[in-house]
């Protein structure tokens, strides 16, 4: 079983399907369970297509279509790229470039991209609440990585994972919970927040398809609670 939802950007989730955890197995070590997540590479090339469904606060809605592309650039290194389809304009242009044991490097663009600001990367993909720091999983290289408890969500096992940094530069988040599902190693939900108390935004896995024997991510979900809109991406699985 590999590490995979959030490595692909929420390309794949495999769900195994045995649930049983032992009382007494202790907590892992925060970083080394972020690291485990975000070293995680897609092991083959892939191309995925994807839609984006926006609903907004007066219940407007906006769907964009979205290409999703992994690229192994060798050991230890991938680059993700995502090209944004709508029906008028000029689409966009992300990538993510993925190094084992590095930071990401983040590039934007239309027609020609350019090296990501600190500020474009908690900018919205496709006018949704998923950023570019989430793409490339921003917060699990934070300085401070805790495991603070188990806890069931979505009827799975998981650990608690509790990401911190001191101060937000550029803008962006000061604390993130992750439900990481025990088995897989695959981040369920997560809960974003500016500041100590309550949560801005709310990552969820909605949808999953059943393909080879294996459970598989199809849609997935961000719920900004402040401009009370909710961001669907769903992937178009062969």
């Amino acid at each position: 079983m590999t590490r995979r939802l959030f490595s692909v950007l929420l390309l794949q989730l495999v769900l195994c399907c045995s649930l049983s955890v032992s009382a007494e197995e202790q907590l892992p070590d925060g970083e080394e369970l972020a690291r485990s997540i975000r070293d995680a590479l897609p092991a083959e090339d892939t191309i995925l297509d994807a839609t984006m469904e926006v609903t907004l606060r007066d219940r407007s809605r906006i769907k964009t279509s979205i290409k999703i592309q992994a690229k192994r650039l060798g050991q230890g290194q991938c680059l993700m790229t995502y090209e944004t389809k709508p029906e008028n304009g000029v689409g966009r242009h992300w990538s993510v470039l993925r190094t084992v044991n590095k930071r990401n490097e983040y590039a934007i663009g239309d027609k020609t991209k350019r090296v990501a600001k600190l500020a474009d990367l908690h900018s919205g993909l496709a006018k949704s609440s998923f950023t570019l720091a989430d793409f490339g999983l921003e917060f699990l290289h934070w300085p401070n990585q805790k495991t603070i408890k188990k806890q069931r969500r979505k009827s799975r096992a998981c650990h608690v994972l509790e990401s911190t940094r001191p101060s937000a530069e550029g803008g962006g988040y000061l604390r993130v919970l992750s439900w990481v599902d025990i088995k897989s190693g695959g981040i369920l939900a997560a809960e974003f927040f500016l500041a100590e108390g309550k949560a801005k935004r709310r990552f969820s896995v909605k949808g999953l398809t059943k393909k080879d024997g294996q459970w598989l991510v199809d849609e997935m979900e961000m719920v900004h609670l402040e401009q009370r809109s909710r961001s669907r991406l769903r992937f178009h699985l062969k």
